[in-house]
């Protein structure tokens, strides 16, 4: 699996702020969840979330949630850190020469949420008071406004044919 992520930052008029991106890591709760939907067990992919925290990731990938907590002088973010993704934002596209399949998803947090400065995004399974920490990025800080949006494009990618070449 490989994943990646493009936010944008938009203000009241619309115009782009500010973009971040890059590559995400998957948690080690976000490969027992794969491996428990292969089972038929488990909650799908369900939210976004942002956070605070900048920390890179350690080499267990153990990070279990996003943190929206005060790091330093700067405080946690106000308002709602999570907003739900509608099953109709999930596309699935397969790439016959690549030999993968995406499913690309788009998510955007309201104006009136996560006010503040976002440091770390990923995507969760929720299940009631529940949620499994999938994957996530973190990028250079973006201050976001009570008047402006926050959208995340991913795109996760996944392998099929012969997987002799991965470890």
């Amino acid at each position: 699996m490989r994943g990646v992520l493009r936010m944008e930052l938009r203000g009241p008029d619309g115009a782009v702020l500010a973009v971040r991106g890059g590559g995400n890591a998957v948690m080690r709760s976000g490969g027992d969840l794969v491996a428990r939907l292969f089972a038929g067990q488990g909650a799908p992919i369900t939210h976004m979330a942002v956070g605070t925290d900048d920390t890179p990731e350690s080499g267990d990938f153990a990070t279990a949630a996003l943190r929206n907590e005060a790091v330093g002088d700067v405080p946690a973010l106000a308002g709602a850190v999570e907003a739900a993704i509608p099953p109709d934002a999930f596309t699935f596209e397969t790439d016959t020469a690549r030999r993968v399949v995406k499913v690309r998803l788009r998510a955007t947090l309201p104006a009136n949420a996560a006010v503040g400065i976002v440091r770390e995004a990923g995507l969760l399974a929720r299940d009631g008071d529940t949620a499994t920490l999938y994957n996530r990025i973190t990028f250079a800080p973006v201050t976001k406004g009570d008047d402006h949006e926050l959208t995340m494009f991913w795109e996760v990618s996944f392998p099929y044919g012969d997987l002799a070449w991965m470890p």
